[in-house]
């Protein structure tokens, strides 16, 4: 395991030694976040406004930030992680493969020290991310997510953060340039908010659509982290409503938010979606494995 250690410690530094892209790519995370939160989030607000006359503004707008933040968390999961496995891009695309194969380094040991760093780029990453956005919630609004919730949160960005970067390490295998890698970058960080739920609320969509997005890995994923960003700030949106309709609304606004999804009249338990999560990360690790032992003969 050394050799893996030594491989894993490569290609961190490869990713972290450009630390004006590192900071920027969180940065800009946040400001996606705060552009939500100050401009374009007012659609949501108004629009629970109408439906919960009697609900407080600042609950409102709580919820609505704390529902954008879960999303954001998600998404930093899957760009972060692609972001780490540029290194295997550059190493196909200069050959150096070539040098690899002739060094005392296996394959499987080469393998891992790529997904491996994607992992930890991914989990420091989107900590780092739900650490400033929490606090972020509560200098904006007050409430700070309970530390259970946290540490559930935490838990959740480690298998997400595993899941997709073995998800990447497969798709990677078919890309052979940097200007290749760049646009893919580039279109995934464009469509994953929308595929995730993050940017607009499912119940916005029609019933085909959503249970196209919901059938993909992004939805549920995003919806496992709402509840532990968000679902504290949920219910103190719906206090106001009288007890015999509380759970009624509670109900109403989490499908439309995408607390609870949906395949047709299937629902998607949280326990599944864990299952699932967990066979895309070990089925997409033994496939992306595969892939990049192929590149490297």
């Amino acid at each position: 395991m050394t050799t893996v250690t030594a491989l894993v410690g490569r290609n961190l530094r490869i990713y972290f030694r450009d630390r004006a892209a590192v900071m920027l790519s969180l940065l800009s995370a946040l400001i996606l976040l705060l552009l939500y939160l100050l401009f374009l989030g007012s659609l949501q607000v108004d629009t629970l406004q109408e439906r919960l006359p009697d609900a407080d503004g600042d609950d409102i707008a709580g919820f609505v930030g704390s529902w954008v933040f879960a999303g954001i968390v998600m998404i930093s999961t899957f760009t972060t992680g692609l972001a780490a496995l540029g290194s295997y891009v550059d190493d196909r695309s200069s050959g150096r493969f070539k040098e690899f194969r002739v060094s005392p380094i296996r394959r499987w040991q080469l393998i891992l020290g790529y997904q491996l760093a994607a992992v930890v780029v991914a989990t420091l990453m989107s900590t780092v991310l739900l650490l400033v956005g929490a606090l972020l919630m509560l200098v904006l609004y007050g409430h700070f997510p309970a530390p259970l919730d946290l540490l559930r949160a935490f838990g959740l960005i480690v298998l997400l953060s595993t899941a997709f970067a073995a998800f990447s390490s497969f798709v990677l295998t078919f890309i052979g340039t940097a200007s290749a890698y760049t646009a893919l970058s580039t279109i995934v960080g464009t469509l994953l908010g929308f595929l995730a739920g993050a940017y607009l609320p499912l119940g916005l969509l029609s019933r085909t659509i959503g249970d196209v997005i919901n059938s993909m890995p992004f939805s549920p994923a995003a919806m496992l982290l709402r509840e532990p960003l968000a679902g504290d700030a949920l219910d103190r949106l719906v206090a106001h409503v009288p007890e015999s309709h509380r759970e009624t609304a509670r109900t109403e606004i989490a499908d439309y938010y995408g607390f609870d999804l949906r395949i047709g009249d299937l629902v998607i338990e949280p326990l599944w979606a864990l299952v699932g999560l967990v066979v895309m990360a070990v089925v997409f690790t033994a496939l992306g494995a595969w892939r990049i032992g192929r590149s490297i003969r």
